[in-house]
């Protein structure tokens, strides 16, 4: 009887599956690491975090559950994101530091870059505390310039008041039931990404602020749009290397000013 090799597709699609299942509360080996940067993005360096590679991981001290080396932001993406961010923020007036805003932060490596660049600390929220156990001790260790809140993001926006037109709110909310055979609905994450808006808009006072968000390259029924309806478009960011496999992603910058939004 001939066998064959499971092929690098089926063997990404079982791996997910495997990290966001039995694997999804498991700190990752350094072996498990390096496979998971292979199968998702084509190489084990392609897996990155905080600057340290998924090989040098383990001797660096970085801990990555199962669903957060899935669900991070990595720093191919978060860079190039950071980059095209600083530079708006580089157009825009005023001397004050922003304030920075990760509302689910996971790894926290999506405003990491950000905050470095603009010398100006991330306030990040997570939920999930085994999440935030974790992303607490990797923040540590690299020095992140990141204050990490365990609680609901609505908590953390009551924390701190809006300084400026420059302040800047990551978005990236868990997706969950908002996966549907026609796409990424943005609707339909948890919680839904309009519903995000109107409490970043009661949190500012009146004061326009700066809103990204990750999505995917599937979204359905339109709903990046209908989401931002009466926010104003500013860059679409799709950071390259593709991946091999599923959906590629991309950020989108909007200008979010909270008398507009209803």
């Amino acid at each position: 009887m001939t066998t064959t090799a499971e092929s690098p597709h089926v063997a990404y699609f079982a791996y997910r599956d495997r990290l966001l299942g039995d694997l999804r509360t498991t700190t990752l080996s350094g072996e498990q690491l390096c496979e998971a940067g292979r199968l998702i993005y084509g190489r084990p360096e392609g897996l990155s975090l905080y600057g340290v590679p998924a090989p040098e991981m383990e001797s660096a001290g970085i801990r990555l559950l199962g669903r957060t080396t899935i669900e991070c932001c990595v720093d191919e993406y978060a860079t190039a994101v950071a980059d095209v961010i600083a530079a708006y923020h580089a157009t825009l007036s005023g001397d004050h530091k922003p304030l920075l805003m990760d509302l689910f932060c996971g790894s926290g490596n999506f405003s990491h870059p950000l905050a470095t660049r603009l010398g100006t600390t991330a306030y990040a929220a997570e939920l999930d505390p085994e999440v935030h156990a974790a992303t607490a001790h990797n923040l540590k260790q690299v020095g992140a310039p990141t204050e990490l809140f365990l609680g609901d993001y609505r908590d953390l926006l009551g924390k701190h008041p809006a300084r400026g037109h420059r302040d800047t709110f990551f978005v990236e909310p868990p997706w969950g039931p908002a996966f549907t055979p026609e796409g990424l609905d943005l609707t339909r994450t948890s919680p839904p990404v309009p519903e995000i808006l109107d409490d970043i808009s009661r949190a500012r006072d009146g004061i326009p602020c700066l809103v990204v968000i990750k999505t995917n390259d599937q979204i359905a029924h339109d709903s990046l749009a209908r989401s931002f309806h009466q926010a104003r478009h500013l860059r679409s960011i799709t950071p390259a290397p593709a991946l091999p496999y599923g959906a590629n992603m991309d950020f989108h910058l909007y200008r979010l000013s909270p008398n507009d939004h209803r």
